[in-house]
């Protein structure tokens, strides 16, 4: 591997696969399980494989140690976290200060912006594009060519009704078709899918589906 020019203060589990030409910075952190693809890039302060430790109060289950994997030609920036179970493709971006939670599978080219969560579970087609500050609930599926503009917030169905039982609750993640276009700000609801080629206005909060090639704006969006 070539580390960075200063003091790499580096830690590599027993079993972690790092080629001869992936790239490590400063401070990286490198759980068991890591596999990484040819010319991999990791900037400082990285750490992937990282396992799951909820909170004593969480209902969430707590998913077995499985690889972290990422795909030739990715690039990790600064304090991102990767989760372990993720998968990628050839030539994603996971930028500065990204969360990317259990079992994430990102398609090759995919984009995630600055201090972006991507949720437990999801899934992402070829060429997706996130802006900054974007929220991913868990299970998400976004197709390929879809592009994300900043603060959005793709929600699961996280239960808020008082006296609800929240181990109970199912999650309704919602869908995002082949080359649709989501607006700064935009929150699309639990189980609400966006067809193909539409576009949802800034700041729009989407509680219906929306059809292919459709535009929609407003609160809620119509």
């Amino acid at each position: 591997m070539r580390l960075s020019d200063r003091a790499p203060n580096l830690w590599v589990a027993d079993d972690v696969v790092v080629p001869d030409d992936a790239y490590v910075g400063v401070n990286v952190v490198l759980h068991p399980g890591v596999r990484l693809g040819p010319d991999c890039h990791l900037e400082d302060g990285v750490v992937l494989g990282k396992l799951t430790r909820p909170g004593r109060g969480s209902a969430s289950p707590v998913p077995p140690p499985a690889p972290t994997v990422l795909g030739a030609g990715t690039v990790v920036g600064t304090y991102a976290v990767v989760c372990a179970g993720t998968t990628t493709g050839a030539d994603v971006f996971l930028g500065d200060h990204s969360l990317t939670r259990e079992g994430a599978v990102l398609g090759a080219g995919a984009s995630i912006g600055h201090a972006a969560t991507v949720g437990r579970d999801a899934r992402f087609g070829e060429r997706v594009r996130t802006q900054s500050y974007v929220v991913l609930g868990a299970g998400i599926v976004i197709e390929d060519d879809v592009f994300i503009g900043p603060a959005v917030s793709l929600l699961a169905g996280v239960s808020m009704r008082k006296g609800e039982d929240p181990s109970a609750h199912v999650s309704r993640p919602c869908v995002l078709r082949r080359g649709c276009r989501i607006g700064s700000g935009a929150q699309i609801l639990p189980g609400v899918e966006v067809g193909e080629h539409a576009v949802v206005g800034a700041n729009a909060v989407v509680v219906d589906d929306v059809p292919a090639g459709a535009t929609v704006r407003g609160v809620p969006a119509r």
